[in-house]
């Protein structure tokens, strides 16, 4: 597992590293989660990587443009539960396979 502060930080982490799945929040500084996932999309070296927002951002714009970006699942943190979240990953890399 990597940590990334930002969404900056995690397109840096992401330039020559391989990884399966990034879960982002929307809310985070210098670069949000909807920023980081058009930068993932667009991006041709890792453009078919997962990506799981897990957000307090609720409304159904938020969804909606989370899912415009190219997010793969979104969870809203008041509906979270272990249990779902475990799900998402395991469907979102399953597909993968």
């Amino acid at each position: 597992m990597t940590v990334a502060c930002d969404g900056i930080e995690a397109l840096q982490q992401l330039d020559g590293n391989v990884f399966d799945l990034v879960i982002t929040d929307v809310e985070m500084p210098r670069m949000d989660g909807f920023g980081l996932t058009e930068q993932i999309r667009a991006t041709p070296r890792i453009c078919n990587l997962a990506v799981l927002m897990l957000t307090s951002c609720g409304s159904d714009s938020d969804r909606q443009r989370g899912m415009d970006a190219g997010a793969d699942g979104y969870i809203v943190k008041d509906a979270f539960d272990e249990h779902g979240l475990i799900e998402a990953v395991d469907r979102l890399l399953g597909a993968r396979l």
